[in-house]
């Protein structure tokens, strides 16, 4: 069963794809945007399903981006502090990998926030809800 989407809900999919290249401007743009098409009430389920995810997938990844950041933060000052007081070779190579620890989870969870996206279009395509994931 096809159905006819309106092109909001592509918006809102495009915009999320664009929210790391946009410093996350087009991801709030996005998740208001589903918000007042779910608050409206004028869409059937399987839209408000991919809404809804949309929206979910959103605070998912940026409250993993919140944590991840914290405990960069909080490592790196950790490392600096005990750097300071004792002189090791190990604890600098520790101090260095910390970025490129961070950087390679953060490139695995952009390509995880990807991937379901993606995913959600093409149920979107085969007029598909979401189902709780």
């Amino acid at each position: 069963m096809s159905k006819k989407t309106d092109n909001g809900i592509w918006f809102a999919y495009i915009a999320s794809l664009l929210t790391p290249i946009t410093l996350m401007a087009s991801g709030i743009v996005a998740i208001i945007y589903a918000g007042y098409q779910m608050n409206k009430g004028t869409n059937d389920e399987v839209i408000d399903s991919h809404y809804y995810a949309i929206i979910k997938s959103f605070f998912l990844f940026l409250t993993f981006f919140v944590v991840l950041a914290v405990t960069a933060a909080t490592m790196s000052g950790m490392a600096a502090g005990l750097d300071y007081w004792v002189d090791s070779s190990v604890l600098d190579k520790v101090y260095a990998a910390i970025p490129i620890v961070g950087a390679v989870i953060s490139v695995l969870a952009i390509g995880t926030w990807f991937v379901k996206l993606a995913k959600g279009m093409q149920k979107l395509k085969a007029y598909q809800p979401i189902e709780n994931q």
